[in-house]
């Protein structure tokens, strides 16, 4: 009676008297209970009985373990069953809402219209591929997120030549020379896309009111590549939309990464990128061909006179296209010996139609104002400018010798200065070209990118140590000597200038260099325009990229 009252009482009190019935029982060796599927109950006595049997019966004994074991069993198999008809379900569609993904997949919606499909598995795995890069499993998509750091110190000796150059002339400098940071990547597999920022393109806010100082000269973020690239597109191969470089010139799409040397050939003032930092907005279609053995790029732009990636107002286009080809390429040691040739055009419409040549020198001594101008024509009126580019690039193991030649025919010329002066003038031609020589001490190779057809990056044979510091990495040298004449009549003398740059480059590793470079120029200029003479510069700099 006790122990009835106490099951009646409280649940848990109950299924410890069982427990402690079952115990006192299997002591005294009485067999006072029974164990079936039937849940407990007790009757006024002290005997232990199940509901369904007569209360006086007589109690059988059955072992407890292996009634328990059956019941075990039991729900498992009903455990099975439940899990059956859950997947059975889940496989089963659904006209109220689409099923949740599982874990590392994605989704999209079909084009042909239909429902919701489960694409190729995401995951995403990342690795270093010169910088870290995230990629899918399937290729499809692909995440880079890097820039460069360019660190530059210059030393100019004082001369003469630098006046009317403007600028800082011969004074000293530590500067950030490039800070840019990247994103780029692939989306569905055929879309290329990247968008990087200069963050010390610098700018003289009040340079009508007062000359360049530390006051006036602020940093102002620009953009540089900043593009969508569709492949595989029929017929034409890429189509690639935003702002971006013009196909003109070898050392010009060459990138900043990879320059042998501090800063590009007169060139890139004069005619691959003057006050846009070589990127124009514009669309363009480009391919290679026979097996990549060669490439062409044609494209429609926006002529630019800032670097801001925009211009307003009517005209101002360029139509831009180069056409390259790899008369040799030894396949076997990835273009340790190749020869590469290309030609490049450029029609256009200059901006407000007016053009006007400033270039700086080998050596930067400050931010964009602070650059002396050792040529400048000032602003002149021009109808259109037609150029024309020959290129050519040997490697001969760990020799490589490239070369470059433009010029530059101006229609409808008017003058600007002296007996000249808003007198239409007619046509002029403008020229410049560069040759250079590098050696690799360590043996390695110029490596060529046959999808740009520029040189691209450099990797050593031995990745420099801190126990082998200057006994490891790859180590160069190089001399070039650049030269530019815009002087091809009175009417537009804006001088001639000559360069020769000794150059000396520690490559530690992929992503990290350390280059020297000793500039020796001569500057030829009429009397209005400054003092003509010879100036010499050392300039060094820490880059490394990611």
């Amino acid at each position: 009676m006790c122990l009835k009252r106490l099951t009646k009482a409280r649940p848990g009190v109950a299924a410890h008297a069982v427990v402690f019935a079952i115990v006192l029982t299997t002591i005294d060796g009485q067999n006072a209970f029974a164990f079936d599927e039937q849940h407990l109950t007790f009757d006024p006595s002290s005997e232990i009985v199940f509901s369904g049997e007569s209360e006086r019966a007589p109690a059988t004994y059955t072992d407890p373990l292996e009634n328990l074991r059956a019941r075990l069993d039991s729900l498992e198999r009903e455990n099975d069953e439940f899990r059956r008809r859950l997947d059975a379900d889940s496989e089963s569609p659904s006209d109220s809402k689409p099923t949740l993904p599982p874990t590392g997949t994605y989704w999209y919606e079909p084009q042909d219209g239909g429902s919701q499909e489960k694409d190729d598995a995401l995951d995403m795995k990342a690795s270093w591929h010169n910088g870290v890069e995230i990629e899918s499993k399937d290729k499809k998509f692909r995440l880079h997120v890097g820039g460069r750091i360019q660190t530059d110190a210059v030393f100019w000796d004082d001369a003469e030549a630098f006046r009317g150059a403007g600028g800082a002339g011969d004074e000293d400098s530590v500067l950030m020379r490039r800070a840019r940071f990247r994103i780029d990547g692939t989306m569905y597999e055929w879309i290329d896309w990247a968008a990087e920022f200069d963050f010390v393109n610098s700018a003289n806010f009040n340079q009508n009111f007062e000359s360049t100082n530390d006051r006036n000269v602020i940093n102002v973020p620009a953009p540089t590549d900043l593009w969508v690239n569709f492949k595989d597109v029929p017929v034409v191969g890429n189509v690639r939309v935003g702002n971006f470089k013009e196909s003109f010139g070898m050392e010009h799409l060459t990138s900043s990464r990879y320059l042998p040397f501090l800063e590009r050939s007169f060139n890139q003032d004069a005619f691959y990128g003057p006050f846009n930092n070589g990127f124009s907005p514009g669309i363009a279609l480009w391919d290679t061909y026979n097996d990549e053995r060669g490439t062409w790029t044609t494209g429609l732009f926006k002529d630019l006179a800032n670097p801001f990636g925009y211009d307003v107002g009517d005209g101002g286009y360029a139509w831009t296209s180069r056409l390259t080809y790899l008369l040799w390429y030894d396949e076997a040691t990835e273009g340790s010996s190749l020869f590469h040739v290309g030609l490049s055009n450029s029609l256009r419409d200059p901006a407000d139609d007016r053009l006007r040549y400033r270039i700086r020198p080998s050596l930067r001594n400050g931010p964009g104002p602070y650059n002396p101008a050792l040529l400048d024509t000032s602003r002149f009126p021009a109808d259109t400018v037609d150029y024309v580019g020959a290129e050519a690039a040997w490697n001969f193991g760990s020799l490589t010798v490239q070369t470059e030649y433009t010029g530059g025919f101006l229609s409808d010329v008017t003058g600007v200065q002296g007996a000249y002066a808003r007198r239409p003038i007619g046509s002029e031609y403008v020229q410049g070209g560069y040759v250079q020589a590098l050696y690799f001490l360590t043996g390695e190779h110029m490596r060529y990118d046959r999808k740009s057809g520029a040189f691209g990056r450099v990797i050593p044979d031995e990745n420099a140590s801190a126990s082998r510091l200057f006994m490891s990495g790859a180590w160069q040298v190089g001399v070039r000597y650049s030269h530019l004449d815009l002087a091809s009549s009175e009417a537009l003398d804006g001088g001639v200038l000559d360069d020769w740059t000794f150059g000396l480059n520690w490559y530690l590793n992929p992503n990290m260099k350390v280059q020297a470079n000793y500039v020796l120029a001569h500057r030829d200029v009429p009397p209005a325009r400054g003092e003509s003479g010879s100036l010499n510069g050392f300039g060094m700099r820490l880059a490394y990229d990611f």
